[in-house]
């Protein structure tokens, strides 16, 4: 890398920066805030800011020295990081800047391309815009949280006006195709919005036949259905009545020389050039699933804007390394391939009159890749490990999931995320499978096929059991952590929305954001007001009311004072009501089966917490809570071994790890092994900072090896963090249900460290 090299930084979608020496070389910047420190000075008027401005935009919540030895630490990082390219970097006692002669930035190149108003620039315009601005950079930040915001939605804006712009030029020409790609990017920008829904339905209805434009109206009256829970505008009504009276007359399509049979054919060979792949290997309809209230485990479908077009050479011949049965069968799909080209371009009924397949939350599982074919138990592992993930997260309500013939045609073909696009999903999961002497790797990663970024990755080390039972497991732990991950990236999509302009449902995901930052008093507050706010403007809605009834068992049994104190048989009442309405609703059936838990009713929290694993298998949180309840009807061996289980088949990162290291201490505490006990609390700790509930545990095994002061300071820190609870707690009167509860060790060594 040469001095003074210049450096491309992109904003739109996902953060990266190159360097720029007779060809690009990827520069990488370690850490969120270094990335979000050279963003926001790469939008700045000047490319410049004060240092006091910096420090009190990603660190205003610490004192002012403080926050300037973080700023100090961050620009040190980020020179390291940037290494002989550091000389974009302009540092003095008052301002911090970047040198603009030696930059290139995407989203400002992106706004002066729009502005110029020229096709060729609106062109080029369009090919810039890979995803939303900063997509995946959002920090625990408020200011820079609203300053990155403000910027996504003023660039958001302009995208749309450029997809216009590019959709009015283009039906201006008669160029159907291009005119309906230019107005699927403006939907994908905000698919409710229905002005830009019509405008693609009535091009579809034009260029693509009646059939076609019907078929995306369905789609759309289902995202309105599942987003917004309304019926279309008046305007989009009519729109689709006029359609199916047959009122839009079919445009003729600009003349094009006819191809020549080899031009048609040869593109086949290849067979993802020239077809959507739904074409060649229709992917069966996935059973609707059981009503789900649950917004954690039914994500928000959000379409994102289909990638623009990119040269890329043919992949090679996918039969190559297929056994020769798999040859036959692949030379069967590729005929089925040939004949539909020749009858797209020669037949009487286009095959676009298929339809535009819709983007939403599905996903494709392709299939894992394995180092050495001659090692066949590798081979044999990571196709059980595809198989199974694909079946568990068919599992989860609100995931459409494509089926495995489809998900095998991709073996052993290059990964292009706009090609898997065109199945019709937004994600993607790739897997890798390293075999060593002592185990298997495992490495796992979640691509958004609409901005080509990397949204999730994690890895796993399994050892050289059972290949079948082995990869079932691991299978488990990745599908929980994807859909977690699923759900987590839809809610990200509604934090930059002002509170007003979220729908009901939106207020819900955003009170599960905050649980998902841990049960402490502050995160169950914040989330109760999201989920009072939605039950204020629907009384009667069900996600809401079961998200309420969540907190207040989850809040005491975590030693969280609740404002105002948890009304159980009310909350009783809701879960009976939503299980009467929604059997299957594992959100209801986990919810009470905690609630049984408290109440130390442990055979009836055990047999719902089986109904939930019947349910969906990768629901391991009720597994987790099973080897606990195992443990309290005195089968602590037993309990031990499945929440070790449970611990192994999740991936490092499972963010319920803490609580199972947890019910792993009551065990070991239990089964007399009070080293191992404090060894596993203290590893909760770890994935828990700040929980009352390891606080508890810790204090009362503290306690129970004989270590007073450490139990004193969590009895301390307890007491002033949950007084009302631990007072709750001494003060149970002996008539409370209380069969076994207080035999057990934890709750002994607690009492003992409360007397004390």
């Amino acid at each position: 890398m040469t001095k003074l090299c210049t450096v491309t930084l992109h904003l739109l979608g996902s953060f990266a920066i190159e360097a720029d020496v007779g060809r690009a070389i990827p520069i990488s910047v370690r850490g969120k805030k270094p990335q979000a420190l050279l963003a926001y000075l790469a939008m700045r008027p000047d490319f410049q800011a004060k240092r006091e401005e910096l420090a009190t935009l990603f660190w205003g919540d610490n004192p002012d020295m403080l926050a300037r030895h973080s700023l100090r630490q961050c620009l040190n990082s980020v020179r390291g990081d940037l290494c002989a390219a550091s000389e974009i970097l302009l540092v003095d006692r008052e301002v911090i800047g970047l040198r603009a002669s030696l930059l290139r930035v995407d989203a400002r190149t992106f706004v002066s391309l729009a502005a110029s108003g020229r096709e060729q620039d609106l062109v080029q315009a369009a090919a810039l815009w890979r995803g939303p601005f900063l997509a995946d950079l959002a920090l625990d930040t408020e200011e820079f949280d609203m300053w990155r915001g403000r910027e996504a939605d003023q660039l958001a804006g302009t995208a749309a006006a450029v997809f216009d712009a590019l959709c009015r030029n283009a039906e201006a020409s008669g160029d159907g195709k291009a005119a309906i790609a230019a107005a699927e990017r403006a939907v994908g920008l905000e698919p409710t919005q229905e002005d830009r829904q019509r405008r693609a339905l009535t091009l579809l209805a034009r260029y693509r036949g009646r059939d076609a434009a019907l078929t995306r109206a369905k789609s759309l009256i289902d995202l309105l259905r599942s987003e917004l829970d309304v019926a279309p505008e008046p305007a989009t009504r009519s729109l689709i009545e006029e359609i199916k009276r047959g009122g839009f007359e079919r445009a003729q399509p600009r003349e094009t020389p006819a191809p020549a049979v080899q031009d048609v054919v040869q593109p086949a060979i290849a067979l993802i050039s020239a077809l959507e792949p739904p074409s060649i290997v229709p992917a069966p309809s996935v059973p609707e699933p059981a009503p789900e209230p649950t917004p954690s485990s039914e994500p928000l479908a959000a379409a994102p804007a289909p990638m623009p077009a990119v040269d890329r050479p043919p992949p090679p011949p996918f039969w190559r390394g297929l056994q020769p049965a798999g040859r036959w069968a692949g030379l069967g799909v590729l005929a089925i391939a040939v004949t539909a080209v020749l009858t797209f371009a020669y037949g009487p009924k286009s095959l676009q009159q298929v339809g535009v397949a819709q983007l939403n939350q599905g996903v494709v599982v392709l299939p894992f890749a394995f180092d050495n074919p001659a090692r066949s138990d590798d081979g044999t592992f990571a196709r059980a490990l595809t198989h199974s993930m694909i079946g568990y997260l068919s599992r989860f309500a609100g995931l459409r999931v494509i089926s495995e013939p489809t998900s095998e045609f991709y073996r052993d073909r290059p990964f292009d995320p706009s090609l898997i696009a065109e199945l019709g999903v937004r994600y993607a999961v790739l897997g890798h499978v390293s075999g060593q002497d002592n185990g298997r790797h495992i490495d796992v990663e979640l691509v958004d096929t609409a901005s080509r970024t990397n949204v999730w990755s994690d890895n796993l080390q399994r050892g050289q059991d059972d290949t079948a039972l082995t990869a079932d497991d691991a299978a488990r732990g990745i599908a929980r952590m994807v859909a977690i991950e699923i759900g987590r990236l839809a809610t990200l999509q509604t934090r930059d929305k002002p509170r007003a302009e979220l729908t009901t449902r939106e207020l819900v995901a955003r009170g599960y954001w905050a649980l998902q930052r841990g049960n402490t008093g502050e995160n169950l507050t914040a989330a109760l007001s999201w989920f009072n706010e939605a039950l204020q403007r629907e009384p009667h809605n069900q996600a809401a009311l079961l998200a309420i009834a969540r907190v207040q068992v989850s809040g005491t049994m975590n030693f969280v004072d609740l404002d105002p104190p948890p009304d159980f048989a009310a909350t009783e009442r809701v879960l009976n009501e939503a299980l009467r309405k929604y059997p299957n609703s594992i959100s209801a059936l986990y919810s009470l089966a905690l609630l049984q838990k408290h109440r130390r009713d442990y055979e009836a929290s055990l047999r719902l917490l089986q109904r939930c694993l019947e349910i969906n298998p990768s629901f391991l949180s009720a597994q987790g809570q099973m080897g606990d309840v195992l443990t309290r009807l005195g089968q602590p061996e037993k309990g031990l071994e499945l929440i070790q289980q449970t611990i192994r088949a999740v991936t490092p990162n499972d963010p319920s790890l803490g609580y199972w290291y947890l019910f792993a201490a009551e065990a070991e505490l239990e089964l007399g092994h009070d080293q191992d006990a404090l060894a596993s609390a203290l590893r909760a700790d770890t994935f828990m900072p700040g929980s009352p509930l390891v606080e508890v545990w810790l204090a009362s095994i503290y306690a129970t090896v004989g270590d007073k002061p450490n139990a004193a300071k969590y009895v301390a820190a307890l007491t002033k963090a949950a007084p009302e609870r631990m007072r709750a707690f001494l003060e149970r009167r002996p008539g409370d249900p209380d069969p076994n509860s207080h035999a057990l060790k934890i709750f002994k060594g607690l009492r003992l460290a409360l007397s004390e």
